[in-house]
């Protein structure tokens, strides 16, 4: 796959990437299920609620953005450091807030480190990989991060039951945070050296090309973007749904956990296997899965129930994600190939924004059970999307 004396820097990448994730699983946990009797989100408040991601989303899609086009200019080492050099006021700024806007403050914050640091280790594990090989590096690179994320919010909860909520915060973050830090600076590889970097033309505006004239790029931009509604609600819907009927903290962290991890350890197996049978129909099949199973969540509360929805969605997710990733990769020259990503990136994750916003609306006017439905219904669209420009530009 990569040359021998890359392996440890594929494994430090993934270990910084794992690092991403466990952060994040703070922010998609504990927090949102904590947020109106910490942080006094007063109760069914979901737009308000919302906002914090709706900053997520918006923040990290420009650092998406910035972090392919500071990758190509400069290196990816500096990026990396960068982003977690961002993270350092986050733990101080939860463990003194008194409202949400200050978690909203944290989350805008959260948005860069993610923006700049998932991308450029995905960037950097492509750089070392070949070609024919790079839907398994994407694999890999989602795998640790999403584990991550499982691991992270399983660890917080159980810190919450043994210290003070804040306190339990406020370790738990700053303590991953130095230590992704100190690793990074210590033990990381700039990675731009391995990229082939041979221009076959630059583009005069990569965005556009990437965003809307590359009809291809735009398909898997547009699903990119349309999946993240499902993510979005798992984020904030699913703990606060759940906690408000009676389901305990520890348990939402299995629910969202199994989601999470069954996500992550599939990329393993789905971003190799695309590699091999190509990208769309994985990306399809997954949609479908998730399409079906979101709305059956509300059947029962039962925790087995739950745990097979979540990790139903955790295989769904597993499929579509590094298949969209991998194409776009598929799709872009190396002389731009970290901006091409990026700015796949920036239309991905500010899908977040559009999710929190829109799902914020429909519950909040509606109910929110109708959430469930809304979300399905929005990928039914995109996936029709994508097949009709398959069909017409193969």
């Amino acid at each position: 796959m990569i040359a021998e004396k890359k392996y440890s820097l594929l494994v430090n990448l993934l270990l910084q990437v794992m690092f991403v994730g466990i952060l994040l699983g703070l922010f998609r946990t504990a927090i949102p299920a904590l947020s109106e009797t910490i942080f006094n989100v007063p109760k069914n408040s979901f737009i308000f609620l919302s906002t914090f991601i709706i900053a997520f989303g918006i923040v990290k899609g420009i650092s998406n953005y910035y972090a392919g086009v500071f990758a190509d200019k400069y290196n990816r080492k500096f990026v990396l450091i960068l982003g977690w050099v961002v993270a350092l006021p986050v733990p101080f700024i939860i463990y003194f807030s008194t409202t949400w806007y200050f978690i909203i403050l944290a989350t805008f914050i959260i948005g860069i480190n993610q923006g700049l640091t998932w991308s450029v280790t995905q960037i950097s594990s492509v750089d070392i990989t070949r070609n024919e090989k790079r839907g398994f590096a994407v694999g890999l690179n989602e795998f640790s991060g999403y584990f991550g994320v499982a691991v992270g919010g399983i660890l917080v909860s159980y810190m919450t039951y043994l210290l003070p909520v804040k306190a339990a915060l406020f370790f738990f973050s700053i303590i991953f945070i130095l230590i992704a830090l100190i690793y990074c600076i210590l033990l990381i590889e700039d990675t731009k050296k391995y990229a082939n970097i041979e221009s076959k033309g630059n583009l005069e505006n990569i965005f556009f090309y990437v965003s809307w004239r590359n009809k291809k790029l735009f398909a898997y931009s547009q699903i990119g973007h349309v999946e993240k509604f499902l993510d979005t609600f798992i984020w904030i819907f699913f703990p606060i749904y759940l906690f408000n009927n009676g389901i305990k903290l520890i348990e939402i962290s299995y629910i969202v956990g199994t989601y999470a991890f069954t996500w992550g350890v599939l990329q393993i197996f789905s971003g190799l296997y695309s590699d091999y049978i190509g990208r769309n129909l994985l990306i399809i099949t997954g949609m479908l899965i998730c399409i079906i199973t979101l709305p059956l969540c509300l059947l029962s509360f039962e925790l087995s129930w739950w745990l097979a929805c979540s990790f139903l969605l955790g295989v769904g997710m597993a499929m579509l994600y590094p298949s969209i990733s991998s194409a776009v990769n598929d799709n872009c020259d190396d002389s731009w190939r970290a901006s091409g990503i990026g700015i796949y990136r920036f239309w991905r994750d500010t899908g977040y924004a559009t999710g929190a916003l829109l799902i914020g609306i429909v519950t909040s006017v509606i109910n929110i059970e109708a959430g469930f439905i809304f979300v399905s219904f929005s990928m039914i669209l995109s996936t029709l999307i994508l097949i009709l420009i398959i069909k017409k530009y193969g």
